[in-house]
């Protein structure tokens, strides 16, 4: 009397034992796991790109310092460069940004409008900090303004970021949300340049600028970046787990 022997264990799974569900499952994986790869790549990219630009910028403040007026500054290539100006102050141009923080302590932005010597040109000057009066909203804090030419020093800068608001400022307001600086000049009748001048450096008159430095956000490109490439692993995992477990169901069916 002869035994038959069949062995199981190594009978191979064809694709034929993939239905339509495990199809639709598979493609799926695939696709969340090309996603979360491909944005995590896309977060590395951005943070090589603005540590570039952190490179750039260490280099442009090393950079000799510019003069508002008689250099030719452009804010894409001079951004977070050093300059100076040398003009009078327009204190009857005056305004203040509220909702500004300084050491997270929230207050007023003092900018006002240097008129530059020899030219009938303005730089806006973004002088620094007051603390907020919360008994009274819209009382300033005393401080001091040069009187006469006057050089000041600091860093060629962007415009102040907008906050958000429901209702758009007055043109004529003192204490304002946010400033165009286009629009700024168009009512006052002058020409400004497209950029401010941050100052710098400590002067008693009042005013704080302890200046945080730029963040560009590299930090949290690279949080980003690891989150996107563990939900890819994560994913790739739960989908190798699922083929494994099919298969080993697939050949126990088959051995039945």
């Amino acid at each position: 009397m002869s035994e038959q022997i069949t062995s199981v264990s190594s009978a191979p799974v064809s694709l034929r034992a993939f239905g339509a569900k495990q199809w639709v499952i598979i493609a799926v994986g695939l696709l969340v796991i090309g996603v979360t790869l491909a944005l995590g790549f896309w977060q590395l990219g951005r943070a090589h790109e603005k540590q570039a630009v952190h490179e750039q910028m260490t280099l442009r403040a090393q950079a000799a310092a510019l003069q508002v007026g008689r250099d030719a500054i452009d804010l894409a290539t001079d951004r977070w460069r050093r300059a100076h100006a040398v003009g009078e102050f327009a204190q009857k141009l005056t305004i203040y940004l509220q909702n500004r923080q300084q050491n997270e302590q929230p207050g007023f932005w003092v900018m006002t409008p240097l008129k530059l010597a020899r030219t009938d040109r303005y730089v806006m000057v973004l002088r620094g900090w007051i603390p907020r009066n919360f008994q009274a909203m819209d009382l300033i804090a005393p401080y001091q303004t040069p009187k006469g030419l006057t050089q000041v020093d600091g860093l060629i800068a962007p415009p102040p970021s907008k906050l958000f608001s429901f209702f758009s400022d007055p043109p004529a307001a003192k204490i304002r949300q946010n400033i165009d600086l286009e629009q700024f000049a168009k009512f006052h009748h002058i020409k400004l340049y497209p950029y401010i001048l941050r100052q710098s450096g400590r002067m008693d008159d009042g005013l704080g600028r302890d200046w945080p430095a730029p963040n560009l956000g590299i930090g949290t490109n690279y949080g980003y970046a690891a989150q996107w490439f563990g939900m890819s692993a994560t994913a790739a995992i739960f989908l190798l787990y699922y083929l494994v477990r099919h298969a080993r169901k697939k050949r126990g069916n088959t051995a039945r």
